[in-house]
Order: C-alpha cells, then sequence, then structure tokens
C-alpha cells in the first residue's frame, strides 16, 4: 500500500475517533436536554427558565467553571430580545473526580442536573410569543477518554402576558 493511501486512513481513523469517541459512540449522543415547552411570563417581571440536563451513564461533562482552564466546560449561551434580556445561567454545585493516575480533581457534572437561566423582561414589553435561541456547549468523556466537543442549538419559548 502506498505512503500517501496508510496516511490518509491513519487520518481518516484519527478523524473517526474524535467524532465517534470510544466503541463508535456519538459525542451528541452522550447528553441530552430538556427545555420546558414554554415560560409564562409578565411584562416587567423577572422569572426562571430551567434546562434539565442527563449525561449518559459512565460520562461526565466538564462542570462550569472548570478547575483546569484546558478543560472545555459546559456553556449555556442563549441571546437577547428586545423584550427579554437573560442574565447569566446559574449552574449547580460540581461533583469531585479524580481519574487514576491523576493528582488532580476535575470538576465535573453527571446523570442528570438543572441549568437555571433568569430571564428580565422589559417593563414595555407586548403581549406576545418569543423565541430566544441560544447554545448548549460542552465535552462529554468516560474515566480514559474524552470526545470531540459539540455545540447543540437551544430554543426557548416565552410567552409575555400583561
Amino acid at each position: 500500500m502506498p505512503k500517501n493511501r496508510i496516511r490518509s486512513a491513519a487520518l481518516g481513523l484519527v478523524w473517526l475517533l474524535l467524532l465517534f469517541g470510544p466503541a463508535g459512540v456519538l459525542a451528541a449522543d452522550v447528553l441530552s436536554f430538556r427545555v420546558p415547552e414554554f415560560i409564562s411570563a409578565t411584562a416587567g417581571q423577572d422569572t426562571m427558565a430551567t434546562i434539565q440536563v442527563s449525561v449518559k451513564r459512565g460520562y461526565h461533562v466538564q462542570a462550569n467553571p472548570v478547575k483546569n482552564p484546558s478543560l472545555v466546560p459546559i456553556v449555556l449561551d442563549v441571546k437577547p430580545d428586545e423584550m427579554v434580556v437573560p442574565g447569566p445561567p446559574v449552574y449547580p454545585l460540581s461533583k469531585k473526580l479524580r481519574l487514576g493516575g491523576s493528582d488532580e480533581d476535575l470538576a465535573v457534572y453527571d446523570g442528570t442536573f438543572v441549568i437555571r437561566l433568569p430571564l428580565t423582561i422589559v417593563p414595555n414589553a407586548l403581549r406576545s410569543r418569543l423565541i430566544l435561541s441560544g447554545t448548549l456547549r460542552y465535552q462529554a468523556c468516560d474515566d480514559r477518554h474524552c470526545l470531540f466537543p459539540v455545540t447543540l442549538p437551544v430554543k426557548l419559548i416565552i410567552l409575555v402576558g400583561r
């Protein structure tokens, strides 16, 4: 087999491992999240959106904030609207995880947890149905491998009343 074909096959294998991780696991299949069907809000008042996140058994995601800045934390980023302004997300308390052969604790989330997102509805908001768009970015890992970071779209429907 010519060297170029071997090199090309090796690069393809590396990309497959980055995308699918160990044993063909897709990074996007390791984490799922659920947002409320809609969020009721009143003009001039604050409310809270809750995003329920579930991580597949045997995996974890890096907490926010991370202890090691070279790791990829989970980040919820929702863009403001002229009538709804999201505040900074409130992440849960992290769990400590020490991997074998390491002397450093990691700050992680596993299982099911909730990220809360404060929302400020402007006082002159019209009665309406608004959609806020954003992303949830994370990197899932097991005890030996980390999968390629993933960014998933997030959509929040806000029903504003007066």
